[in-house]
């Protein structure tokens, strides 16, 4: 499987500390229950590993056409597969989807055997756009190697959702003493519309972003090196001046769709820490990260309104350590904005 680099473990850790910390899901009062609908809750798994069915008998019957609420109707006495399946209701011709990749989607979702779903984002009127890295590994694995325009009928064992017996939410226990919520338990099912997607591939966005920024960046005692279009990289002066809060520089605008506070976006991404320490490049690994902006919005806000296809530079103050997690140093990363979904 393959691991978060430093780059997005710096971001996401920044957003995770804002927010007093972090469990997958948003904690933003602006983002609703459905923005990120199946946050991650049991182990990583490799899904090379896994052995993954296109079809079983016992799969219910799914009603209703592409782009509304789904019904399903259940078999008498069937038994839920052992296997995660994952069968292909209608097939997309758009880009692939990969486990590092994005996706933007319609979803409905129940408990084995359940006749309500306990969640859809047909209620909100609007697809989802999430990360896979962000999400039930049964997910992950489940929409890896689909394409955008499939709809999928997923059915999920408990070890790759959230287990046999329901788990409290707790941000949903802190929010006001509302009442608690539990995930659902035992085997899910799912129906899933793909309308949008990326995989952890994607680059090459910024080649026709128009440059505006370089002045800012040289103010700054920062030197970014690479053709718009081409790998990056970023080099932080001896007497360049710490941040002392978050700060995006947009260095070239692209003119794809603008990041909003629910999207996810692919990027590609080259930085360290403030002192030079711990470099990384996504771009090297040949390997995009996600990230979810219902989570980073709060310490990353100059993200928001960013165009699709621009390269823009970070600076991320030093962190304070919240509970057991240990705070970060200032950092400084330049990252193309590949896809916005």
């Amino acid at each position: 499987m393959r691991r978060t680099p430093l780059s997005l473990t710096v971001l996401a850790a920044a957003a995770c500390l804002a927010l007093a910390g972090c469990s997958g899901s948003s904690s933003s009062s602006k983002a609703s229950a459905s923005e990120t609908p199946v946050p991650a809750a049991t182990a990583p798994v490799d899904c090379s590993t896994l052995t993954i069915d296109s079809d079983s008998e016992s799969l219910p019957t799914i009603g209703g056409d592409a782009g509304t609420q789904p019904t399903v109707t259940w078999k008498k006495d069937a038994q839920a597969p052992k296997n995660l399946t994952v069968k292909t209701l209608t097939q997309g011709t758009g880009a692939e989807i990969d486990a590092g990749g994005a996706v933007k989607a319609n979803y409905t979702g129940w408990q084995w055997d359940g006749t309500d779903p306990f969640d859809t984002s047909f209620k909100s009127g609007a697809p989802v756009a999430f990360s896979l890295g962000n999400v039930i590994q049964g997910w992950k694995c489940g929409l890896a190697g689909h394409h955008v325009g499939d709809r999928v009928l997923m059915s999920i064992p408990p070890e790759l959702a959230y287990g046999n017996k329901a788990a409290q939410d707790a941000q949903a226990a802190q929010a006001g003493g509302a009442q608690k919520q539990q995930n659902p338990a035992g085997t899910l099912v799912f129906v899933v519309e793909i309308v949008d997607g990326a995989s952890s591939k994607v680059s090459g966005a910024s080649a026709t972003a128009t440059m505006e920024g370089e002045e800012a960046v040289s103010e700054r005692g920062l030197t970014v090196s690479g053709e718009l279009g081409q790998p990056a990289t970023l080099s932080i002066g001896a007497d360049a001046a710490q941040p002392t809060q978050s700060e995006v520089i947009v260095l070239a605008r692209g003119t794809g769709p603008a990041v909003t506070e629910t999207s996810s976006i692919m990027m590609n991404v080259a930085g360290s820490y403030w002192d030079g320490s711990h470099p990384s490049n996504t771009w090297e690994q040949q390997a995009a990260e996600s990230l979810n902006m219902a989570q980073a919005q709060q310490s990353l806000p100059g993200l928001i309104g960013v165009p699709e296809g621009s390269r823009v530079v970070v600076l991320l103050p030093p962190t304070q350590a919240v509970g057991q997690q240990q705070g970060a140093p200032a950092s400084a990363y330049v990252m193309d904005v590949e896809k916005v979904l």
